[in-house]
């Protein structure tokens, strides 16, 4: 069963249904699901409802710089492909990005929104019997919960000893999704 770690405040959820108004779809919240016997995993009801509007599959890849997995729907694969076609093919940039491409596999759901993941995604992310499911906006990851929670705490504390990153906010226009 899903559990959910964070709450949404009323005009969060009027922010969130203002993306979907201009047709943009958004991996949000925190999400742990347990791993059952057979290896399956249960993706979160609003990321299957993202993926469903998009009317395309699911892609997980190994995260490039982080101990866990991505995943997205086709069109930040598209995204992440136009971004790879704008480098020299043959620069160190193109190589190293084309590995998210290499590790992408396509993720099948059974009627019941379960995925099972390749022994090799499970032993990279370290995975056992529960995943942690955090929405990063186009993308979400796949966590240990421990790392996840450790990754957390440590962003946090940068954020209150070291101050706000820069954020440029901008507002996307309409045709942009998943």
């Amino acid at each position: 069963m899903a559990k959910q770690h964070s709450c949404f405040t009323k005009q969060a959820k009027t922010g969130w249904q203002g993306y979907r108004e201009i047709g943009l779809d958004l991996f949000l919240s925190t999400f742990e699901n347990r791993i059952d016997k057979k290896g399956r995993l249960s993706v979160p009801a609003p990321y299957r409802t993202v993926l469903e509007r998009s009317a395309g599959p699911l892609y997980v890849y190994k995260s490039l710089t982080l101990p866990c997995l991505e995943g997205c729907g086709p069109a930040r694969i598209a995204q992440i492909v136009d971004a790879i076609d704008e480098l020299d093919a043959l620069s160190e940039d193109a190589i190293t990005l084309q590995t998210i491409l290499s590790s992408a596999q396509e993720m099948r759901m059974d009627p019941e929104g379960r995925m099972t993941l390749p022994p090799d995604f499970v032993d990279f992310a370290d995975l056992d019997d529960v995943a942690v499911f955090a929405g990063i906006g186009r993308s979400f990851q796949i966590w240990h919960p421990t790392r996840y929670r450790e990754r957390e705490s440590q962003s946090r504390n940068r954020a209150q000893t070291g101050g706000l990153p820069k954020l440029n906010l901008s507002r996307r226009s309409s045709g942009e999704g998943t």
